[in-house]
């Protein structure tokens, strides 16, 4: 295929295409209607028809001419652009035929108002209309664009913002030269209270200025000659942006731009030449959302006798104020400072720049525009922190260094800034050295509806507006002036890399910087030292370009900085340092992070890292990058706090913090206090008292080995002298005395007590009941126990002990005593006794540290948390459980006694009888809160009954329960009996503390119907405290071995209860019948006596 056929193919195809595009056929309604239309208007002749049919290709735009324009999609019309060709044809309501049309353009229109606007299709949302003298009614609620082009409107015409009141954006003007002669429009305000016109655009020509009241968006008037300047009053009710403009010498509306108040506009451009300026204007109070406020062309009389006559808006959103044209005789920079930014041109001012200075810290002002006007002076270096323009005035001196840095950067042109004044340096930039930027990151926020990552890049000559074009290579970001060349704000979608590149050409080299958000302290590499015995050049990373900030000590001499970018610092040593030495201490500081290092003079120091930099416990010694400690830390990176302990803590005694240089002293297994933990806190464990006459008794527990103004104290009474004092035992003459009393042992100027715990002991002690007699048991009055005789057994011998199989007769005739079956939960540790239909539990409940007052101090509950440790042919069981974070351990042991035994504990001797159980409790290494404290060990007693096929009925009985004190009022028995049984629990008073025997004391804590709970008082152990309770299920002596068991009665049995009934009922009806026989003779004997004596009378 050759060039000629592949274009006429394209040609081809093009028009194929371009048919198919918009070559929809019309609906035949639409078609009839638009061929009328289009005659009547004279405009259809620019219409072709189809080279097929006889009809118009409407739809064809390649058969429609200009200026006529038709868009049709599905079958209708969806744009329709003609010219009024035939002006004797009035347009009525040809529009309403085509009902899905969107865009409606009519040139050189005549119509028929309110035909026209009514026959709007609900579609038509813009309108395009040019002609003259047209006329307007309301315009349908649909339609969002309307736009009137007005050649001449000499017919006065009076327009209502309620007939547009719909429209999104509305324009109405005319040709280029309009006046009052040419153009008559004036409009009202005839909006309801209610009602609220939504604009982004409202243009318009106008003879007035009618009320804005209700109209929110952006209003554009342009004021015709002539126009009614009265109207100004209307301003105050502005509530939206708007842009006047006039060419008429204008009274300045003083009072009324004073008046608005509105919080709604932001924005107020006036572009009118005002005369008449007799006092100032005060805006200060306008608007609390003004933010751009403009005067222009306000011509040479727009002054109030030379000064700018403005009072500027003081609210914090204010941004921008221009004034231009206008006359004011000095720039008083002070009146702006409420500005961020001002445009004075062309106000003729003159004088002497002023001084920044006097802007005071509040002032907003980045941003000034001076050029055109008549002002002398230098500029100094404080107008660096403004973004400023001061073309064609007189001003003479250097431009500073700030702004000439830039000239040479040609994309920007900064230099035209300053044209057309006396500069002495216009021609000469500076070199790009001077610009010193760093990098900040700030955080991750919301801009411009998306979340961005902004930085921050601030530091000295930065530049300023023009920055705002610079860029970070490789990254698409958006740059915001904050302070000029000083600090400015950019936006990025992605997070910068550790290191950037931030240029501010794409052509120049100069202007390029490397940068890093990263607050890395700076890394140096390598330092020559070699060429030159005064400079220095370093080589490294994370410097920076602002030499001010960057401070270099060498040996205690500093290193002025010359010159420094990211990679490179250039210094000379201001004062000479001895080359001899070696390893000399030196630091760079850039801002407020600091490298500290070591070099060697005469030779190229390649340094080597410290890890973490030594910590700042150190100096790294670069040449080998090994720490050297200070004499307060150790480690390899020298991190380690180190302050040394007093006495090193008593031996190591205590924990030394070297952090601190405190002395943590131990609480366990004994405590020490003291600076140093040179100082024993005491503690008690247990006593061996005296007798009631006093003599020789020791005190045990811990006392360390400092013993300083020791003193002893039983109850109140002083126990002297004091023979011997160990670290574990104190041993003293006791006065005498009874009962139970506390001990205190002062010592070191501390004073520790032990509630009741020496109890004096007397060798004519009375056993409970006397042991009920002696042929049940003998008294032993040493320790006030009963040893039992036989079978007898209980705290008192007053029960049966039975052997466990029920064959036992022992001292009960020929009753049959039950056995018990003890039973020891693997799983929970509690123990059961059972006795026929009686149940026995006992368990051991809690353990709870109790202060000196009797407060509760700490709480551990025990119940179902035993782990098995060994059970030993199911007789002994042992269980073990572990509290204070397994620092503690509770071993719990049961044993079911099988055979009688005699036993000693804690120096006391008692008997075990067959089928009781021996528990042993074991508390080993307390950690006690104070030295103060003691426990109690808490265990529960219960009883119930279970269901058994034995008929026991005769034996049914409540349960009681029942405690016994000794003569010392400490607890020492339970009995809980039900059914003639007793379950009875001793409870010595000794334990073991510390492996000496001591006494304890057992107290009642609760009693129910059903169960009881005691606790016992332990001492102060340290390291062990080892009790041994046991218990035995006893039979009453009133126990009935047989219940209505008929097939084992004697012979006689049946004949004793039959006789026995009858024989005592014959007898009573004997005597009954005697006693009666009696009456009745003494009855009748009185009656003849009472008759002798009557017939004697």
């Amino acid at each position: 295929m050759n060039k000629f056929t592949k274009l006429i193919f394209l040609i081809f195809l093009f028009l194929i295409l371009s048919r198919s595009v918009n070559s929809q056929d019309l609906n035949k309604k639409e078609y009839n209607c638009l061929e009328t239309f289009l005659t009547n208007l004279g405009s259809i002749s620019l219409v072709n028809k189809g080279n097929k049919t006889s009809e118009y290709d409407f739809c064809n735009p390649l058969e429609v001419s200009s200026p006529i324009q038709i868009s049709c999609s599905q079958g209708s019309i969806i744009l329709l652009s003609i010219v009024h060709f035939n002006r004797s044809f009035i347009i009525k309501e040809e529009v309403s035929c085509f009902t899905n049309i969107i865009q409606l353009f009519i040139e050189n229109v005549n119509y028929n108002s309110s035909l026209f606007f009514n026959s709007f299709p609900n579609s038509l949302s813009r309108v395009s209309l040019s002609g003259e003298n047209l006329q307007f009614s309301k315009i349908g609620k649909n339609l969002q664009y309307f736009t009137v082009s007005l050649f001449k409107q000499t017919i006065p015409t009076i327009l209502k913002f309620s007939w547009f009141s719909k429209t999104l954006q509305m324009f109405i003007g005319g040709g280029l030269f309009i006046s009052n002669k040419t153009h008559s429009i004036t409009y009202e305000n005839d909006l309801g209270d209610s009602e609220m016109w939504e604009t982004s655009y409202f243009n318009s020509i106008s003879l007035n200025i009618p009320s804005f009241r209700n109209i929110n968006g952006f209003i554009q008037f342009e004021l015709l000659e002539g126009y009614n300047q009265s109207s100004w009053s209307n301003i105050k009710d502005i509530e939206s942006n708007i842009f006047i403009r006039s060419s008429d010498l204008t009274v300045f509306p003083n009072d009324q731009l004073a008046s608005i108040r509105s919080i709604l506009p932001n924005r107020i451009n006036i572009e009118v030449p005002f005369i008449n300026v007799n006092k100032m204007c005060d805006l200060s109070l306008i608007s609390k959302s003004m933010e751009i406020l403009s005067f222009t062309k306000g011509g040479r009389d727009f002054t109030f006798g030379g000064l700018m006559p403005i009072i500027l808006p003081n609210n914090q959103g204010f941004k921008k104020f221009v004034f231009q044209d206008g006359y004011i005789k000095n720039f008083e920079i002070t009146q702006y400072g409420n500005a961020e930014s001002i445009e004075l041109r062309n106000n003729s001012m003159s004088g002497v720049l002023p001084s920044v200075k006097n802007l005071g810290a509040t002032s907003k002002l980045i941003y000034i525009d001076i050029s055109n006007n008549q002002i002398t002076g230098e500029m100094d270096d404080s107008y660096c922190e403004f973004d400023i323009i001061v073309t064609n005035n007189l001003m003479t001196g250097p431009i500073p260094s700030c702004f000439t840095c830039f000239f040479a950067l040609t994309e920007i042109s900064l230099k035209d800034r300053f044209m057309g004044n006396n500069f002495t340096n216009l021609d000469q930039p500076s070199s790009p050295s001077t610009i010193s930027p760093n990098l900040m990151y700030s955080n991750f926020e919301l801009y411009r509806g998306q979340y961005h990552h902004k930085y921050f890049i601030f530091g000295e000559n930065i530049g300023g507006g023009w920055a705002s074009y610079s860029q970070i290579i490789g990254f698409e970001v958006s740059f915001q002036i904050i302070r000029p060349n000083k600090i400015f704000a950019f936006y990025s979608i992605s997070k910068l890399p550790s290191i950037v590149t931030f240029s501010y050409s794409k052509t120049n080299p100069k202007y390029r910087f490397t940068l890093s958000a990263d607050l890395m302290t700076p890394k140096v590499n390598k330092v020559d030292w070699v060429t030159d015995s005064e400079n220095l050049i370093f080589e490294g990373s994370y410097f920076s370009y602002n030499v001010t900030i960057i401070n270099i000590t060498i040996g205690g001499v500093k290193c002025q900085v010359n010159n420094a970018n990211f990679y490179n610092i250039n210094c000379t040593l201001l004062n000479p340092i001895d080359t001899s030495l070696n390893d000399i201490l030196s630091f760079i500081t850039i801002g407020n992070l600091t490298t500290q290092f070591t070099l060697n003079p005469g030779v190229i120091n390649n340094i080597q890292n410290c890890k973490n930099d030594c910590s700042g416990g150190g100096i790294c010694i670069s040449d080998i990058g090994k720490c050297q400690c200070d004499p307060t830390h150790i480690g390899d990176d020298c991190s380690i706090d180190y302050i040394e302990c007093l006495n090193q803590c008593n031996n190591n005694i205590g924990r030394c913090n070297t952090k601190t240089g405190i002395c943590t002293c131990p609480t366990s297994p004994h405590a020490w206090i003291g600076t140093d933990c040179s100082i024993p806190l005491h503690a008690i464990s247990g006593a061996s008292p005296s007798n009631i006459n006093g003599g020789i008794a020791s005190i045990y527990g811990w006392f360390g080995n400092i013993h300083t103004g020791k003193q002893v104290f039983i109850g109140n009474q002083e126990c002297t002298p004091i023979y011997n004092i160990t670290e574990t035992e104190i041993i003293c003459n006791s006065p005498a005395g009874t009962g139970l009393k506390s001990i205190s042992v002062i010592q070191n100027s501390i004073n520790v007590t032990s509630k009741d715990i020496y109890q004096y002991y007397s060798n004519d002690k009375q056993c409970p009941n006397h042991c009920t007699s002696t042929l049940n048991g003998i008294c032993n009055s040493t320790t006030g126990y009963c040893n039992c005789i036989g079978r007898w057994s209980g705290y008192d011998c007053s029960l049966y002990s039975n052997t466990g199989n029920g064959n036992n007769n022992g001292g009960s005739g020929n009753n049959i005593i039950p056995g018990s079956n003890t039973t020891v939960d693997d799983n929970t540790g509690n123990t059961n006794i059972n006795n026929q239909q009686t149940n026995y539990e006992i368990l051991i409940t809690k353990l709870i540290e109790i202060d000196f007052n009797g407060n509760s101090i700490n709480e551990y509950s025990l119940l179902n948390k035993w782990s098995i440790f060994s059970n030993i042919s199911k007789t002994v069981y042992t269980f073990i459980q572990s509290i204070q974070n397994d620092q503690c351990n509770i071993t719990y042991t049961i044993e079911e006694i099988n055979n009688d035994r005699e036993v000693s504990f804690a120096g006391i001797n008692f008997r075990l009888t067959s089928g009781s159980v021996k528990m042993t409790v074991s508390i080993e290494n307390y950690q006690y809160s104070s030295n103060l404290n003691t426990l109690q060990l808490q265990m529960k007693s219960s009883v119930s009954e279970i269901q058994t096929n034995d008929k026991n009925d005769c034996n049914n009985d409540q349960i009681e329960i029942n405690s016994t004190s000794n003569q010392d009022n400490t607890l020492n028995y339970i009995a809980i009996k039900k059914d003639a049984k007793v379950l009875n629990g001793r409870f010595l008073d000794r334990i073991e503390s510390d492996g000496k025997s001591t006494f304890m004391q057992t107290v009642l804590i609760s009693k129910s119907n059903d169960s009881i709970i005691i606790g016992m008082n332990l001492p102060h152990c340290t390291k062990k405290c080892l009790l041994d309770p046991d218990f035995s299920v006893l039979v009453s002596p009133e126990f009935i071995d047989e219940c209505n068991g008929g097939d084992k009665r004697e012979s006689w049995f049946l004949p004793v209860v039959i006789i026995i009934p009858i024989v005592c009922i014959t007898l009573i009806i004997i005597i009954g019948f005697l006693i009666i026989k009696k009456r009745f003779v003494e009855m009748y004997l009185f009656k003849s006596k009472i008759k002798q004596l009557a017939n004697l009378k």
